[in-house]
């Protein structure tokens, strides 16, 4: 499964590469962003379109990767909660088989009403 994976990353560095070297005219081209908010407006530097593209993608791999991380904590704790409450419940099953058994401790079956007659 190792394999397939890092087989997948190399067949996308690929085509990222080949994607990158046929359309670098188009992607040197520069863009300047603005954005207005109420009375203020921003506008950035004249930037390429690779750099935005790049610039996404890293964004995009960080957030997901951070989310990832989350979850994973999130579910090593759930894990270490069933761990403990597990061990805890075997505990309490090996007391339990080790305990002697004493009739004094169980009730007798009890008597059917038609059986109480006959006595």
């Amino acid at each position: 499964m190792r394999y397939l994976k890092v087989l997948a990353l190399v067949i996308l560095f690929f085509l990222s590469m080949v994607f990158f070297v046929q359309n670098t005219p188009e992607l040197s081209k520069e863009v300047t962003l603005s954005i207005e908010l109420l009375q203020y407006k921003f506008t950035s530097q004249s930037l390429p379109y690779y750099l935005l593209i790049l610039t996404a993608f890293a964004i995009g791999a960080i957030l997901t990767l951070l989310y990832f991380m989350g979850d994973k904590i999130r579910l090593a704790g759930q894990l270490r909660t069933c761990r403990t409450r597990m061990a805890n419940l075997e505990q309490e099953v090996n007391s339990l088989r080790n305990m002697p058994l004493d009739e004094g401790n169980y009730p007798s079956t009890p008597v059917a009403a038609d059986d109480k007659t006959e006595e």
